[in-house]
């Protein structure tokens, strides 16, 4: 029998979900629901499968293995946790949760639980990203000194416009480094290990929006390596972040 999935939330991540699912040997595709229903019914006539009107109905479906999360961040702790008390497995989208509160109560939930919880982190899948970090665990590449983590990328003020959301800090969670920065990060911890102490500033420079579009950080990682952390919204022109910004207009 197939591991059945269920998507919470048919915004633009969505349809990535899906089609990684419906591509996957061993993996269905079975019901999506949303805050919005007509979404989610567009969403499940799109790729053949059923909605719900909400979580709870989703939550109570015995064909419903995995619950896939991709709502607004700010929503991920609270559908995460309720999801692995009614028995199903976790993915959620990145980042994993708003606050370390909120991500030790997922962590905490999924012990008691018993039930998985995994957070999109894509790119250490990455073939050059496995190179490098099959060389670093193994020490061919010796002790590691200085790493450097540049993520400068494009939004315009039309695309935090577009969804009373973006940009706050409760449904967003943060702007340059916890939304558009966070694989960055994650890969940067994963290859050269976790802060041990850091400093920085975060500034909101030209954006209309609550949390920061711009960041800068020094770190001193685990085993010594130092690090430089820049984070960017605003650089114009152009847009190096996958799919590109529909919203163009600065």
């Amino acid at each position: 029998m197939p591991i059945r999935f269920g998507i919470v939330g048919c915004g633009t991540i969505a349809p990535v979900h899906a089609a990684a699912i419906q591509r996957t040997d061993g993996a269905a595709l079975v019901a999506a629901t949303s805050q919005h229903p007509e979404q989610a019914q567009a969403f499940a006539a799109a790729h053949g499968i059923d909605w719900t009107p909400d979580l709870p109905a989703l939550l109570r479906r015995p064909d419903v293995d995995v619950v896939t999360i991709c709502t607004p961040s700010g929503l991920h702790a609270e559908m995460a946790c309720a999801a692995m008390l009614a028995g199903k497995h976790v993915v959620v989208e990145k980042p994993l949760a708003i606050s370390l509160e909120q991500a030790d109560a997922m962590l905490r939930t999924s012990r008691e639980t018993g039930r998985a919880l995994a957070v999109i982190s894509q790119s250490r899948f990455a073939p050059g990203v496995q190179e490098v970090h099959a060389a670093v665990t193994a020490g061919r590449l010796g002790r590691l000194l200085l790493a450097d983590l540049s993520m400068k990328s494009f939004r315009s003020q039309a695309y935090y416009d577009s969804a009373g959301w973006r940009g706050t800090w409760a449904l967003d969670g943060g702007g340059a480094l916890m939304n558009q920065g966070i694989h960055g990060i994650d890969l940067l911890v994963w290859l050269a290990g976790a802060p041990r102490t850091i400093y920085g500033y975060a500034r909101t420079l030209v954006r209309r929006i609550e949390v920061e579009d711009t960041a800068v950080a020094v770190a001193e990682l685990e085993g010594g390596c130092l690090a430089t952390i820049i984070g960017t919204t605003s650089v114009t022109p152009g847009d190096h972040c996958p799919g590109g910004d529909p919203h163009r207009p600065v």
